[in-house]
């Protein structure tokens, strides 16, 4: 027995074997992908056995330093000796708009160290446990209103994003969250639709009475509506008012009324075109997905949708395009995006920078183009690099010559509480259960701050 090592002598010689490779791996001597020696000529360095080597090669594969690759020996996976999982927060579109499935896996190949566990936005009173949230403009502005920003890490802007997305995503000055993509709301139609009916397809040049006109038309065809859209949708009726080219004002505490504003004459157009039993069917839809069906079966000739929306239809043989939304005065839709950002009191701060940078920086932003009709915000990235691997309207590229009309819901003058309280009025409004006086009367009465 005297010869024999003892179990603690064993422990330690393993410990010392284990702890010399992490460092040799950690400190730099070998790279990500590099193999490590033979276990036999581990055994011989290390004075062990075969079996002995293959368990403390097997402690370095529980910790993700290593893998073992079967009948070809160990290879480095990860530098880092500890392994991080930091908890995403995000908006359920993100998983489409983003291919965000993708960039979790090209993340957790390039960073292997690092997992990232999903949950949905908002995740109630989850923000003490969130590393990283990607959210919208409009959740942003509710994070402002309630006084939340402490929880998120100011960031700095990148030079090569638009200034009118940067700014959607600042509050006295500082950037709390950085743009990941955007899009203008445009209009999108059924190009084969047009031609069977001898109209010319739409172009920036289109008014709402141009869209009328041809909707009406397109109607014609039995079974097939010429226009709809989810009128309920906090990203579609704010554009009417926006189209005003007026916001709402205050005297003090107390909101003036709207009545003869140019916010009332759209608020008028949009019940005008819901009406418009020749263009717009009677249907109570509950989100803007219960358009998509229509329009792939050639039941619907046009509608409103974001670049984000047009992941929808990626799938579809349907001859579709896209052109600027028509306008009232002069051209002009509502821009929304999403973005991402980092709790202040993470633990992982330097992982979720990490991920932040990712999504925001050239790869990140080449995959989100390259695999989703999404805009991703970086705008050094042009619609001609967007390569085949998606199928996009003809049009795609129009967004860029669009930025000069885009505003945003914070033009209007109103909070994101304020937004929805003008809408519960005009659903009474479009319902014909108040008229034009009443909803005047009732928007400034529910709205002034007293």
């Amino acid at each position: 027995m005297r010869g024999r090592t003892s179990n603690e002598q064993f422990r330690i010689q393993l410990e010392n074997m284990v702890q010399t490779l992490r460092s040799e791996i950690t400190g730099g001597h070998y790279q990500v992908g590099d193999f490590l020696p033979s276990e036999k000529m581990l055994a011989s360095r290390f004075q062990f056995g075969n079996i002995s080597v293959r368990k403390g090669l097997e402690l370095l594969v529980e910790e993700g330093l290593i893998e073992k690759i079967p009948k070809v020996g160990n290879r480095v996976k990860s530098v880092h000796s500890r392994r991080v999982t930091l908890r995403l927060a995000c908006i359920h579109v993100t998983w489409r708009n983003c291919d965000l499935q993708r960039l979790l896996d090209m993340f957790q190949q390039k960073y292997p160290w690092i997992t990232v566990e999903v949950t949905e936005y908002p995740a109630g009173n989850a923000l003490p446990k969130t590393d990283i949230f990607v959210i919208g403009e409009l959740h942003f502005r509710q994070i402002v209103e309630k006084e939340l920003l402490r929880y998120f890490k100011p960031l700095t802007p990148n030079e090569d994003v638009h200034p009118l997305l940067t700014k959607q995503f600042v509050h006295d000055g500082q950037l709390f969250f950085k743009p990941v993509v955007y899009s203008p709301i445009v209009l999108m139609y059924n190009k084969a639709h047009f031609r069977e009916s001898g109209l010319a397809e739409p172009d920036g040049s289109w008014t709402w009475d141009d869209l009328i006109r041809a909707g009406e038309k397109l109607s014609e065809v039995e079974g097939r509506y010429g226009f709809c859209f989810h009128v309920p949708d906090i990203n579609r009726w704010p554009m009417f008012l926006l189209q005003s080219g007026e916001r709402f004002e205050w005297e003090g505490t107390r909101l003036k009324s709207i009545k003869g504003t140019g916010l009332l004459e759209s608020i008028k157009l949009m019940k005008q075109l819901m009406q418009n039993k020749k263009l717009f069917p009677s249907f109570l839809s509950e989100s803007n997905q219960d358009f998509v069906k229509p329009f792939l079966e050639g039941r619907l000739s046009m509608t409103l949708v974001s670049y984000m929306g047009l992941n929808l239809f990626v799938q579809s043989d349907v001859d579709l395009d896209i052109a600027p939304v028509p306008y009232i005065h002069e051209p002009c839709s509502l821009i929304i995006s999403s973005a991402v950002g980092i709790n202040a009191a993470s633990p992982h701060m330097e992982e979720a920078g990490l991920f932040v940078d990712f999504l925001t920086g050239e790869l990140g932003q080449k995959t989100i183009q390259q695999h989703t009709t999404s805009i991703p915000g970086l705008r050094s990235l042009s619609p001609t690099d967007a390569g085949s691997a998606v199928r996009r309207p003809a049009r795609y590229g129009l967004y860029r010559e669009m930025m000069f009309s885009l505003r945003t819901h914070m033009d209007l003058n109103l909070n994101s509480r304020e937004l929805a309280l003008v809408f519960r009025q005009l659903k009474q409004y479009f319902a014909n259960m108040i008229n034009e006086d009443e909803l005047c009367e009732e928007i400034a009465r529910v709205l002034s701050r007293e």
